[in-house]
């Protein structure tokens, strides 16, 4: 399966077998990585392999490997960490490997760092222990299109089908003649740091999956003069 077809069938996997990934295709996600389209292509963001013992769990699900996420701290950091790893996350999924974005987690060994990067966050994968592809976009529990977009719009599907951090769906999305504005929500931010952080994450995470479906036309930029949202942050806009 390609990467778009991914996007309507991938699922968070938390249950994995104990079986290691072989390093022939650890060695193919490595140079995936490597290679994944940045939203900021001046922000250096890098992963590397690390074992089940590297990290120390909170949650009870773990995995013989993950992948920890390092990048520069620069504005749009985290956008462009899940820009990049959410293209990394459909190319696991693709393999017939279970994945999932690890908030909760902490690496036992952080000086493994690369220069001039700071640790971000893991994604877990793996052997999924059982079936884990959805069998369409009803088995998705996510925002009807009309709430996530000022208007009517088939193309913006992909975001809406997109994972984000407790399920909180933060994307709000406005339209100016050819132009697409993205917004995240500040509630998240407002009410909980954490997961304030991990909504900006979850923007690069949608407008990777508009990248994916539209990859000949994805234009990202930031706008000078971007329409306001109350209650909302504006992330950038984008064209297909």
């Amino acid at each position: 399966m390609n990467l778009i077809d991914m996007i309507g069938k991938r699922r968070s996997v938390r249950k994995y077998t104990d079986e290691p990934v072989d390093a022939q295709t650890l060695d193919k996600i490595t140079a995936f990585c490597a290679n994944a389209k940045p939203l900021y292509p001046d922000i250096r963001a890098e992963a590397k392999l690390v074992s089940r013992e590297q990290v120390r769990f909170y949650l009870p699900w773990k995995t013989p490997q993950l992948l920890a996420i390092y990048s520069e701290n620069k504005p749009g950091y985290l956008e462009n960490v899940g820009f990049l790893f959410q293209q990394v996350d459909l190319y696991l999924q693709s393999l017939g490997l279970g994945s999932c974005w690890m908030g909760l987690g902490k690496l036992r060994t952080p000086e493994i760092a690369p220069e001039d990067m700071e640790f971000v966050i893991q994604l877990a994968f793996g052997h999924p222990d059982g079936d884990f592809y959805r069998t369409g976009t009803g088995d998705f529990q996510r925002r009807s299109p009309g709430e996530i977009s000022d208007l009517p719009d088939a193309r913006l599907e992909p975001a809406r089908l997109a994972p984000s951090s407790t399920n909180s769906q933060p994307w709000f999305f406005i339209h100016e003649e050819d132009t697409i504005h993205a917004y995240r929500s500040e509630k998240g931010l407002l009410r909980h740091k954490t997961l304030g952080i991990m909504n900006r994450i979850d923007m690069g995470i949608a407008l990777a999956h508009m990248y994916v479906a539209n990859e000949e036309t994805f234009h990202f930029f930031r706008s000078d003069t971007p329409v306001q949202l109350n209650g909302y942050c504006y992330t950038g806009s984008f064209a297909l």
